[in-house]
């Protein structure tokens, strides 16, 4: 998986960048630095553990840290979303439809 740079989102928004977009980006680049950090730890541990609740049951349970991969994808997604760059967005502006605009009012 390639590292993401702000240059390289700089480059995927085109002439759609603007200069207040620069705090998105760089949360976009420390949360995917968090989420590489999660995927290798995820990759040396366990993805199910044993937990033992106070009754003295013992279960399996997912790693925590799966769960936190989950919640940081989630949260790239919506940064990408924020800033135009998911493939929906783009798949629109190439067709030429307006993301915003919908039938609604012709209804």
């Amino acid at each position: 998986m390639a590292v993401p740079t702000a240059a390289k989102v700089r480059e995927y928004l085109g002439e759609n960048y603007k200069e207040s977009d620069e705090e998105l980006i760089q949360l976009y680049l420390e949360t995917h630095q968090f989420y590489r950090r999660l995927q290798k730890e995820i990759k040396k541990g366990k993805l199910m553990y044993e937990y033992t609740n106070k009754a003295g049951a013992t279960n399996q349970v997912k790693n925590p840290l799966s769960i936190e991969l989950t919640k940081t994808v989630q949260t790239l997604n919506n940064l990408l979303k924020s800033l135009g760059l998911t493939p929906a967005q783009r798949k629109k502006i190439k067709s030429g439809e307006d993301p915003d605009e919908d039938d609604f009012d012709d209804f």
